[in-house]
């Protein structure tokens, strides 16, 4: 992977991270996702429910396919 690659993924880990810590779904996130990257499902604050963010599933925003792509080899 390279150096931009893992760049784009830490930022978008510290993200993500940054919606967990205040008891929130990051947007366009699934449980799975969270899984994938080892990251915990959302604690609740307060002592009540996590909080949705209220997007359907179809709203959600994927990733663009203009992002960035990485064209080096795997190593």
């Amino acid at each position: 992977m390279c150096l931009a690659c893992e760049e784009q993924e830490y930022f978008f880990r510290v993200w993500c991270a940054d919606f967990l810590a205040r008891g929130e779904m990051p947007p366009g996130v699934t449980t799975d996702d969270l899984h994938a990257m080892g990251l915990p499902l959302p604690k609740p604050a307060a002592g009540g429910p996590a909080q949705v963010t209220g997007v359907a599933k179809q709203q959600r925003t994927e990733r663009s396919t203009a992002a960035f792509s990485c064209d080096s080899p795997d190593e």
